[in-house]
C-alpha cells in the first residue's frame, strides 16, 4: 500500500470522526434547547418525544454512508471501521433511547397519573409531569426532581392517596436538669405516638443535640401528621410534658 493511500485514509478517518462529533454535539444541543424553541406547544411536544428516534435514524444513515464510501477504497479498512462505528452508534443509541423506551413502557402501563403521590427509591413527591425521558416529581419542600425512567423501572413504587399524605415537622426541645438517656427518648416517642395528632404511618425521629449549656439538654424531634394544623398542638403537647 502506498504512502499516499495511507495519508488519504487518515484524512478520511479524521473526516468521519469530525462528522460523528458534529452529529453528537448537534443532538445534545437540540435536547437542551428544544423546549425553548418558539413553536406551538403540540409541535414542540412531538419533537421532544421523537427526537431520540430521529437521532437513531441519523446515526444509522451515517454508518451506512461511511461504510459504502470506504468500501470502494479499502474493503478491509471499511470492514474494521464499520465495526467500530457500529459499536459507537449502538452505545450512543442506547444512552439516547433507554430512557425514552423505559418512559414509553412506564406511561403505557396507565397506572400513574398527574398529581398522584408516589415514592420510588430515595425520592418521594407529587407527580407534576411526564417528559419523554424523565418523570417529574415535586417534593414536600417544593423542589423539582427529574428522575430518568430507566432508574424507575425495576424499582418498587409506592402510591399514596393525596388525602393520606404524611407531612413532617421538626423542632428542638430543651430539657433543664435532665440528661438525655435512651429511656427518656423512648418516653418522648411513646408520648408522640399515643397523642391524637400524630400519624401512625411513620415513627417519630428523636436525636440528642450537643448543647453549650451543660445544664440544659436538647433533643431534635421530627414528628409526622396528616395535616400541618396538628403540628402546633403536637409540639405544644410535647413541650408541656417534658420541657
Amino acid at each position: 500500500m502506498t504512502t499516499d493511500f495511507w495519508e488519504l485514509s487518515k484524512g478520511e478517518i479524521y473526516l468521519f470522526l469530525l462528522i460523528a462529533i458534529i452529529i453528537f454535539i448537534l443532538f445534545r444541543l437540540l435536547n437542551r434547547f428544544l423546549p425553548f424553541i418558539p413553536v406551538r406547544k403540540k409541535i414542540r411536544k412531538v419533537l421532544v418525544n421523537y427526537l431520540p428516534v430521529i437521532e437513531m435514524a441519523v446515526w444509522f444513515v451515517y454508518v451506512i454512508w461511511a461504510i459504502q464510501y470506504l468500501w470502494q477504497s479499502n474493503r478491509l479498512f471499511a470492514l474494521e471501521l464499520s465495526v467500530i462505528l457500529s459499536l459507537f452508534v449502538l452505545v450512543v443509541s442506547w444512552f439516547s433511547l433507554r430512557d425514552f423506551i423505559a418512559g414509553a413502557v412506564f406511561k403505557a402501563s396507565g397506572r400513574f397519573v398527574k398529581n398522584e403521590m408516589v415514592q420510588t427509591g430515595e425520592f418521594s413527591g407529587r407527580i407534576s409531569g411526564f417528559e419523554s425521558r424523565n418523570l417529574i416529581l415535586e417534593t414536600e419542600k417544593g423542589e423539582t426532581v427529574y428522575i430518568p425512567y430507566s432508574k424507575i423501572l425495576g424499582n418498587i413504587i409506592v402510591k399514596s392517596h393525596p388525602s393520606e399524605n404524611v407531612l413532617s415537622h421538626t423542632f428542638r426541645l430543651e430539657i433543664a436538669g435532665v440528661s438525655i438517656s435512651p429511656e427518656l427518648m423512648e418516653r418522648i416517642k411513646v408520648a408522640i405516638i399515643t397523642s391524637p395528632w400524630s400519624s401512625l404511618k411513620r415513627e417519630p425521629k428523636i436525636r440528642p443535640v450537643d448543647s453549650e449549656d451543660k445544664s440544659v439538654s436538647i433533643v431534635e424531634i421530627t414528628v409526622y401528621a396528616i395535616s400541618s394544623e396538628h403540628f402546633v398542638q403536637l409540639e405544644n403537647y410535647i413541650r408541656s410534658s417534658f420541657a
